[in-house]
């Protein structure tokens, strides 16, 4: 298993996992366990959140949540998009040992089956 999930933004990787300490401190602050934590991932807020305590352990300029504020806007930037992020998220809990494969790849398909719901509500 790989010791983290990488993100590059604007030519710089980031390694993100939820360590344990974090998992706790993200569980406090969603007010919810990380699993019913992902329904609401399409909430910036809470998505940004995510990124913090897997981002904060792994990262020397990652201190506050500002900081994470002002990667995911780089990213978008650089080109990226928020869904991207949210797929992410999945595998950042794989590495983590949050997830199990067998949870992984059954949220995986729950979620492209959303956004082939959503793509024919907009066309």
């Amino acid at each position: 298993m790989k010791p983290y999930e990488t993100l590059t933004v604007c030519g710089k990787e980031y390694h993100l996992k939820i360590t344990t300490a974090y998992a706790i401190k993200l569980e406090e602050e969603l007010g919810t366990d990380l699993y019913t934590g992902l329904d609401k991932l399409a909430e910036i807020k809470t998505l940004a959140k995510y990124y913090f305590y897997a981002a904060v352990s792994q990262n020397d300029d990652i201190n506050k949540i500002e900081d994470v504020y002002q990667l995911i806007d780089d990213y978008i930037t650089d080109g990226g998009v928020i869904e991207e992020l949210q797929k992410l998220v999945y595998e950042i809990l794989l590495v983590s040992g949050i997830l199990t494969k067998e949870v992984h790849d059954a949220s995986k398909k729950a979620m492209e089956k959303q956004r082939e719901v959503l793509q024919k509500l907009l066309n």
